[in-house]
């Protein structure tokens, strides 16, 4: 049987967190909100952020980080 990876849940506090970082990173690098980018960014914050990257700082430099490999 194939062994599941269980994540944490997105609390309140960090699903707030994730959205800012989402919408600077969206509104510096004018990234349509709708966008397949915009999806693929969304994807990798909260993964990020229930990887540990659990602060502004550490998601923004995720987010830049992204932005400019593409």
């Amino acid at each position: 049987m194939p062994t599941q990876l269980v994540r944490n849940p997105v609390n309140p506090e960090q699903l707030t967190l994730l959205q800012q970082v989402f919408d600077r990173a969206c509104q510096e690098h004018q990234i349509d909100k709708t966008s397949p980018d915009a999806e693929a960014l969304a994807l990798i914050l909260v993964n990020s952020l229930q990887k540990g990257k659990d602060d502004e700082e550490k998601l923004a430099a995720v987010a830049a980080a992204l932005v400019s490999s593409r």
